[in-house]
């Protein structure tokens, strides 16, 4: 399938707002590769971790003073293992976006990739009442656990973007559109973004 669009598309979300689904539609609809845990893998395969490892600190802040890898102890090159892990996503995702056009959700790529001409960068949110909803559903879980759970992803997604990035997780001014799934839907929602990648 040829590709309808010659656009990277990143994808930031709020925990359960759909933008997984949305990020998906999107790709399927207009040809191109979708990543999302897949760069997981492939940051694995660029550093020395394991890919459970990166699957236990994704998206999330670095704090670990006592996880070092030692390369010259107090010399610049001397580096947490979570930066280790940072560095081998930044570098994934630059990889992928010099390859061609795709869809990548969340993993700060609308900061990594900000220089490109070519980037349309999307956040996606809803209300946590409604996204709350969303989990009970998707994986089973009372009222109480769901929204924790909303709340727990949502403030270790903002703490991980905001350490790295020079803007805010989640701030308008710094994403091309952003969409309310609550308003819209998600297959509303990827029609929006499909509509602003083509015109």
């Amino acid at each position: 399938m040829d590709a309808k669009t010659s656009k990277i598309i990143t994808i930031g979300r709020s925990f359960g707002a759909g933008g997984k689904t949305i990020g998906k539609k999107v790709a399927d609809t207009l040809g191109i590769p979708y990543y999302d845990s897949e760069l997981l893998r492939e940051t694995a395969k660029n550093c020395s971790l394991s890919e459970k490892y990166l699957e236990s600190v994704d998206e999330k802040e670095i704090n670990d003073a006592s996880l070092y890898m030692s390369v010259g102890f107090m010399t610049p090159a001397y580096m947490s293992v979570r930066q280790i892990a940072a560095n081998a996503q930044r570098e994934v995702i630059e990889k992928i976006a010099s390859e061609g056009p795709c869809v990548i959700v969340g993993r700060r790529a609308n900061e990594i990739l900000r220089n490109r001409p070519n980037l349309v960068s999307v956040f996606v949110t809803a209300s946590v009442e409604y996204r709350t909803k969303r989990i009970m559903e998707r994986e089973g879980l009372e009222e109480k656990a769901a929204r924790k759970r909303v709340l727990k992803a949502d403030k270790e997604r903002a703490a991980y973007y905001n350490q790295f990035g020079g803007d805010e997780w989640g701030c308008a001014s710094t994403y091309d559109l952003c969409i309310n799934t609550e308003t819209f839907g998600d297959d509303k929602a990827a029609d929006m973004i499909i509509d602003l990648v083509k015109n």
